[in-house]
């Protein structure tokens, strides 16, 4: 009876699960004909905030057990290169962004213009097909995208005046 015990206790103790990833992770994209976010965190929520025009719209999606496990094992895997920013000269084009928070650690990479490491352009590329391969659900939840968007949006020069007919 007492190694029936210690062996139900061993295996028990044996077959826990593995620790559950805490991440959140926010990818941007822009170029002429769209502007968007998509918000990945530990769940199978997929967030995608339409920010193309004048206003915000945020909508969700769940994602199904391959494509959460696919994100994950890229945000596992994918090396964060030591530039976080990569520029063309050219204005126009395509800017994809990205920023992964897992932990006390954060780290981001902006690039442009198809500059920067194809592994991220590959990556926007899958993500974007996730995008177009669901349908989303409007909801109200705000999103908290101050972070990318140091990143991604120029701030307004202090000395910039409106000047208004009166």
């Amino acid at each position: 009876m007492r190694n029936l015990t210690i062996a139900l206790i061993l295996i028990l103790t044996g077959c826990n699960k593995p620790p559950k990833k805490d991440f959140d992770f926010t990818f941007f994209k822009w170029n002429i004909h769209e502007s968007y976010y998509l918000k990945f965190n530990s769940s199978d929520t997929l967030y995608y905030i339409n920010s193309y025009g004048f206003k915000e719209e945020t909508f969700f999606t769940i994602l199904n057990k391959e494509e959460k496990e696919n994100i994950q094992n890229i945000l596992d895997t994918i090396t964060f290169p030591k530039n976080d920013s990569y520029d063309s000269l050219v204005d126009d084009g395509e800017t994809n962004a990205f920023i992964l928070k897992n932990k006390n650690q954060e780290k981001k990479l902006k690039i442009h213009g198809h500059n920067g490491p194809n592994r991220f352009w590959l990556f926007g590329k899958s993500l974007e097909k996730i995008k177009i391969d669901h349908e989303f659900t409007k909801t109200n939840k705000k999103i908290d995208l101050s972070k990318i968007n140091k990143m991604v949006l120029m701030p307004i020069p202090p000395t910039f005046i409106v000047d208004t007919l009166k």
